[in-house]
């Protein structure tokens, strides 16, 4: 059967309803709170976008400027290749490739040296000469969102380093026990 009454009234289960009015302030509250928190989520999304692209091309010119470094490579046949900037800027786009960017439509890609003459090639470096390897690539290119919180035009990215060459040598062919091909 039913439950008996309690003695004393105030141990009676009370029920509040929030009154019509309250949850109608909620509402409106939501509305206006809710545009400016989406718009926030939005921007920081965005902006961490442009961080990632960044990071992603910083990595693909160190990989460009790893290859100009050596100057010349020797490939498992045993050949000498003479590294060009035709080839370091291959290797950018390459390892941007890897990394999901494939939309170069107005990038520009650049190698060139810091000290004497910036057009030479990478094969003719010397030691310890500093050259830049430069990526620019139009942010339309790589954003995920067209709704312009934040609107760069381009992403850059420039690194500069070093050739890592060895010093010119001569090997003396005349020591006993040598044999030079």
């Amino acid at each position: 059967g039913p439950l008996p009454e309690p003695e004393f009234p105030s141990m009676r289960l009370r029920t509040r309803s929030r009154p019509a009015s309250r949850r109608a302030a909620a509402a409106v509250e939501f509305a206006f709170v809710f545009p400016l928190l989406f718009l926030l989520i939005l921007g920081v999304w965005e902006l961490g976008r442009v961080i990632q692209v960044q990071q992603v091309m910083l990595s693909s010119a160190r990989d460009g400027a790893r290859l100009a470094s050596q100057a010349n490579i020797v490939t498992p046949s045993g050949d000498y290749v003479q590294i060009t900037r035709a080839q370091v800027i291959q290797s950018v786009q390459n390892s941007l490739i890897g990394h999901g960017i494939t939309n170069f439509a107005g990038a520009t890609f650049d190698f060139s040296f810091l000290d004497g003459v910036s057009t030479r090639e990478p094969y003719q470096g010397l030691k310890n000469e500093r050259f830049k390897v430069r990526v620019v690539i139009p942010y339309a290119n790589v954003r995920w969102t067209n709704l312009s919180l934040l609107n760069p035009q381009t992403v850059t990215v420039e690194l500069t380093w070093r050739m890592l060459v060895d010093d010119p040598f001569t090997l003396n062919t005349s020591l006993p026990g040598w044999s030079y091909p």
